[in-house]
């Protein structure tokens, strides 16, 4: 009986994205920092600035993840997508560097934390 649920769960797929209340808040929690991020930049106009978008959109994204994969893709999400409307009403550079980085940072993390990770807790489930 136990062997049946074990060969059940290995061949079920999982869904590709669920959109609850959680990832709701991640994406505002993340369009709201990367907002301050980008008018922290705005103000001080300096290079290394540039790279505080790298940190706020990875490490949270990556500790988010952690707790549920779905919330962390909300996050960097939400970081994203801040940075079309700070491209039109405020700088286009910053604004567009913004969106184009946390969108290459979200993609990279997708295929982490979706392909990799699906594979190796397949591998773990076969295994038992």
């Amino acid at each position: 009986m136990e062997n049946s649920k074990k060969k059940q769960t290995v061949g079920r797929p999982e869904p590709e994205f669920k959109f609850d209340g959680g990832t709701v808040v991640c994406i505002i929690i993340g369009f709201v920092i990367s907002w301050i991020n980008m008018l922290v930049i705005y103000d001080s106009m300096e290079i290394w600035s540039y790279l505080s978008i790298i940190f706020t959109s990875i490490i949270p994204g990556v500790l988010i993840a952690l707790k549920n994969r779905y919330w962390g893709y909300g996050y960097i999400f939400g970081f994203s997508v801040a940075g079309i409307p700070f491209l039109i009403l405020i700088d286009l550079f910053i604004g567009g560097y913004t969106f184009v980085t946390a969108l290459l940072i979200f993609i990279i993390l997708w295929l982490i934390f979706w392909k990799a990770w699906r594979s190796l807790s397949s591998i773990k489930k076969t295994n038992l």
